[in-house]
């Protein structure tokens, strides 16, 4: 697909991705979407501003007014697009890539554009020789506007009672690690509009990510993060992605926090207010959320791992919550997107709630870590045919010896699953990379490492 993938359009800025495809790209995006409202915005990566002057020149010369929305986070400019009824919300961003690439997402009255809904036919029009641009006698206008005291107010006033209360007495202190991206000024003016004591660390705008990984999936992107969480005593510190999608914490004592051990904790309690709630996870997530979920009565909702699945199935099924083993989290009062910055208000009601506000963090997540694993193993093949023959042979040998292996289910949902009495694992292709991922989750690690032996005689 080139420069389009299954969930934007994405590339090495300046050679592959350029000003003059972002200019294409403006014409070929309003002949399908047919949009005659637009909002435009974008994260702190190199070639923003000649990417956005790029992309507006070929929006105004079909007579379309522009909303210039600036630097915001990811979440912020889909919250803008459907809060306020734009027919195309674009964010120029590359999320947590390498500094070297950049991007654009779309979201199109109020829905995600991906490659399966709306990108392929952008792609062709783009690929589409016959194609002319056509311009308007009036020229469209560009308008600037700062909406972050606004989505700051949104995102407050879904701050629980409890926490405000027990906030104006104790006075939590919060780390904040900004990545060099989009969020800074958001978590800045956030934390001032609610009196939270907070230290914000690389929140300066910078392309370059000199910070550290832009991707909080690295424990190495943390570990600045997690000596100032214990340097200043903060209850608890957290880091966002460059566009803010994505959300990872540290508890008060600087140690990295597991996701779905967070969900878990979000579940529980989400689940006390609607009951019999639907809960989306992706099918890698751990098996303890799943337990937590049923143990709370709740409904849960098994997706392929990826942003359009997961909204589909939480448009589907009405779900209040869902969440990937990545660190995306999505909510119902999000239009059922994904928002960092909501993790984060969702987790200060959490744990500072009438029946956690007295424990510490570490005590809280550490509870949820029931079962043994081997972390995310990836293993590179280039080729696709490999990588599918690789899942078939690991399917059929397992349906094949159900009993030695003492299989209690299996799953065909994005790659496969394999449940036994003792051990269960997920191995599927990436999205994004030319890999295929393995997760193994268990009770014996002697067991965990034997079944990583034994399914890289597959891979290998």
């Amino acid at each position: 697909m080139g420069l389009f993938h299954e969930y934007d359009i994405r590339g090495i800025y300046g050679t592959e991705l350029t000003e003059e495809f972002a200019y294409k790209l403006g014409y070929a995006a309003i002949n399908y979407t047919h949009a005659k409202k637009v909002v435009i915005g974008y994260d702190s990566r190199k070639g923003n501003i000649k990417l956005f002057s790029a992309l507006a020149k070929s929006l105004t010369e079909q007579g379309i007014n522009i909303v210039h929305a600036g630097l915001i986070s990811r979440p912020m400019l889909n919250w803008i697009a459907w809060h306020y009824k734009f027919d195309l919300g674009i964010i120029i961003t590359a999320s947590h890539n390498p500094k070297e690439y950049n991007g654009f997402k779309f979201i199109h009255k109020g829905r995600l554009l991906n490659y399966d809904n709306g990108l392929n036919k952008v792609e062709e029009i783009l690929s589409n020789k016959k194609f002319k641009s056509k311009k308007s006698s009036k020229k469209g206008k560009i308008i600037s506007k700062d909406y972050i005291d606004e989505y700051v107010k949104f995102l407050s006033n879904h701050l629980s009672p409890d926490f405000k209360k027990y906030n104006n007495k104790k006075h939590i202190r919060i780390v904040a690690d900004a990545s060099n991206g989009a969020a800074g000024e958001i978590i800045k003016r956030f934390m001032l509009y609610n009196d939270i004591n907070f230290d914000l660390i690389f929140s300066d705008p910078d392309g370059t990510f000199y910070c550290h990984n832009p991707n909080p999936l690295d424990d190495n992107a943390l570990v600045v993060l997690s000596k100032k969480v214990v340097e200043t005593k903060a209850n608890l510190g957290f880091v966002v992605d460059p566009d803010a999608d994505r959300i990872r914490f540290v508890d008060e004592k600087g140690i990295i926090v597991e996701n779905n051990y967070l969900d878990c904790i979000i579940v529980k309690d989400l689940l006390k207010k609607y009951k019999k709630g639907v809960i989306v996870h992706d099918i890698v997530s751990r098996k303890i959320l799943s337990e937590t979920i049923r143990k709370h009565k709740g409904i849960n909702i098994v997706s392929q791992v990826g942003t359009s699945h997961i909204v589909q199935h939480m448009v589907n099924n009405n779900a209040i919550f869902a969440c990937e083993m990545s660190g995306h989290r999505y909510f119902r009062v999000m239009n059922n997107l994904d928002s960092g910055m909501m993790m984060f208000v969702y987790t200060l009601n959490s744990l500072y709630n009438k029946e956690h506000r007295d424990k510490k963090f570490s005590k809280l997540w550490t509870k949820y870590n029931k079962y043994l694993d081997v972390g995310e193993l990836n293993y590179h093949l280039d080729n696709n045919d490999v990588k599918d023959k690789v899942l078939n042979k690991i399917y059929e040998h397992y349906k094949n010896f159900k009993k030695q292996h003492k299989v209690k289910h299996e799953y065909l949902i994005d790659g496969i699953s394999v449940v036994t009495k003792t051990y269960w694992f997920t191995i599927r292709k990436s999205n994004t990379e030319p890999t295929l991922r393995l997760r193994i989750e268990g009770k014996n690690k002697k067991e965990l490492l034997k079944v990583q032996k034994h399914l890289e005689k597959f891979i290998k």
